[in-house]
């Protein structure tokens, strides 16, 4: 894919003012707000669990903030830093859910949405 693809998208006829912008490429389009909307989900599904506040949540903030910042990209280049930034949270949150001995953590389908979609960071370039 060529990298010059990689777009976010400021549309704003329809959006609300608090809602992050999607990145999208030829060929996909991430979901930014969904991942942030499941990311407010699993605080709220965790919320007291200290397994869960410990390992994931700290990770999980950062995704979110980075999330904010899709909104105030301008350059090409800092979506390329974006997007690597994203993948390398990806790969800290799947080695912290690896080593968990929590089901009601590993098998929770709004951290699945929240790998699932972030996938897409590793196809994207």
């Amino acid at each position: 894919m060529a990298l010059g693809a990689i777009t976010t998208f400021w549309s704003c006829e329809n959006m609300k003012s608090s809602e992050i912008n999607p990145i999208k490429s030829d060929t996909m389009e991430i979901d930014c707000q969904e991942i942030f909307d499941h990311i407010i989900a699993c605080q709220r599904e965790f919320d007291g669990n200290l397994t869960f506040e410990k390992t994931i949540l700290p990770t999980l903030n950062e995704i979110e903030e980075l999330l904010f910042v899709v909104n105030d990209i301008e350059l090409f280049g800092e979506m390329i830093d974006i997007i690597y930034r994203f993948r390398f949270r990806l790969r800290e949150l799947e080695s912290q859910i690896k080593f968990l001995d929590d089901e009601n953590i590993t098998n929770s389908q709004n951290l699945s949405y929240i790998l699932n979609e972030m996938s897409k960071f590793k196809e994207i370039i």
